[in-house]
């Protein structure tokens, strides 16, 4: 926030200082406003578009906040150029070269840095959904800024001090917090508290409230599986806690039909499964989970609840989908793990997707989640599910979390369906894609099956429409 109010400062006193200069010249005052204005709305919306949607959630904008500076640094020079040399009898060209380096060069720049900036603000601590709100409190604070900026530079500034010099001087101002590290400051730890733990025939089963300090954060309450964190949401809103679930509420409500058959391998908490019950109360939710108890703790801690309609299936999500109608969902999201942050091979492998392919009908699509290393170590693993579902279906599509360049594991999404040249959402919330031309070719990645080693085509998924055209062999 302090950073949002001291750009909008910059914005607030530019304007006053390049108007100071620009409006001076001869030719009425009206066309040099006019010339004003219509420079500074465009060069801030050409700033805001370029830098949308800023660099990945949890970078500093640093090197867009040095630019901001040094734009108006050039500013300050020229201005002080400007009035020594009396810019103002050069006519039109003169008042071009004002326009642009007084206003459009410093104006687009400081567009440039606010998204960044906003997704900065927004960055999710861990594997938690973005911070809500961040981007209003970053608007309301570069308007409040710009306005005392406005003020400042009206009322005292530019009366004692050339527009020059002032520009020079915001300019440095505006770098000031490079001098301080862009994080988050160190804040006490949160306190988890055990609501219920339990060992199943499964495994064991706890969940947990966490307290964050002060009263800006909800309290979580988590799912923990044999003391692997699950799923998580918010104690109040019941919003997830988690990027990708939340990115995948939005991708597979985007296009669905009102009313539209879901069906969710992997419970978890159901937070998943219960949002999309309350977004559209005449959808179908079926759950296939493997423990009831986790289905028990869903509706006694993370608020689902019998009006939900949610119908629950126990048992393994593989021998389960192979008991279920063909053709009857319009949504399947594969989320299922064994405590290894992998899905189990016999889910991934091209026979059992093309199971879940026959599960979908005309226009539906497959989502699964995965957890992996776009490159490194880890990476076969990733790979290979994606080469796999590449072999089983004609239409598939990956979204990245941090980016195809983070070193570390992080949440894949990815997409599928039965027939050929379906066009995906453009993104899935904050996972942006990651086109299949672009694919890294790993050399240990393969194509999984139920019986490794065997040549024979892929059948195609859900018997509709082949298998995808890929060079990947077996």
């Amino acid at each position: 926030m302090v950073r949002a109010v001291l750009a909008g400062v910059a914005l607030g006193v530019l304007v006053f200082a390049s108007g100071s200069l620009i409006l001076y010249q001869a030719g009425g005052v009206l066309p040099a406003a006019g010339g004003l204005v219509a420079t500074l709305s465009a060069a801030l919306a050409a700033g805001l578009w370029a830098g949308a949607p800023g660099p990945p959630a949890g970078s500093p904008p640093t090197w867009r906040w040095v630019g901001a500076g040094v734009s108006l640094a050039v500013a300050g020079i020229f201005g002080t150029a400007w009035q020594g040399v009396g810019g103002e009898r050069f006519g039109g060209m003169g008042r071009a070269l004002a326009l642009l380096f007084l206003v459009g060069i410093p104006v687009y720049a400081i567009g440039f840095l606010l998204p960044a900036l906003a997704a900065w603000a927004a960055r999710p601590a861990d594997d938690a959904a973005p911070a809500p709100g961040a981007g209003d409190g970053i608007v309301l604070g570069v308007l409040g800024g710009a306005a005392v900026g406005a003020s400042l530079a009206g009322l005292f500034l530019l009366p004692d001090l050339a527009p020059g010099p002032l520009l020079l001087g915001v300019g440095a101002l505006l770098t000031f917090p490079l001098f301080f590290p862009m994080h988050a400051a160190a804040a006490p730890d949160s306190a988890e508290e055990v609501l219920h733990e339990e060992e199943t025939a499964f495994g064991t089963l706890r969940v947990a409230r966490l307290v964050h300090p002060g009263e800006q954060r909800q309290p979580e309450v988590r799912l923990y599986v044999n003391d692997e964190i699950e799923s998580g949401e918010q104690e109040r809103s019941g919003a997830p806690t988690f990027a990708y679930v939340a990115a995948a509420e939005r991708w597979l409500l985007e296009g669905a039909p009102r009313g539209a058959a879901y069906l969710f391998l992997g419970g978890g908490a159901y937070t998943l499964p219960r949002r999309i019950a309350e977004d559209d109360p005449s959808a179908a939710v079926t759950v296939v989970e493997l423990d009831p108890a986790v289905t028990r703790a869903a509706y006694r801690w993370f608020g689902v609840k019998p009006e939900h309609g949610i119908v629950s299936l126990h048992g393994d999500a593989r021998a389960v989908a192979q008991g279920l109608e063909p053709g009857a969902y319009d949504r399947v999201f594969l989320d299922v793990y064994d405590g290894t942050e992998a899905v189990p091979h016999h889910l991934v492998t091209v026979e059992a997707l093309a199971l879940l392919g026959g599960l979908l009908r005309p226009g539906g699509e497959l989502l699964v989640n995965l957890i992996g290393v776009a490159r490194g170590e880890g990476e076969c693993r990733l790979w290979s599910t994606v080469r796999t579902a590449a072999r089983a279906f004609p239409s598939v599509a990956l979204y990245a979390h941090l980016g195809r360049d983070f070193p570390e594991r992080q949440n894949f999404l990815l997409a599928a369906a039965a027939e050929p040249g379906v066009s995906f959402p453009a993104r899935a919330g904050l996972f942006e894609p990651w086109p299949a031309a672009e694919w890294p070719e790993i050399a240990c990645a393969t194509v999984y099956r139920d019986r490794q080693g065997q040549n024979e085509a892929a059948p195609p998924a859900g018997g509709r429409g082949g298998r995808a055209a890929t060079a990947a062999a077996d």
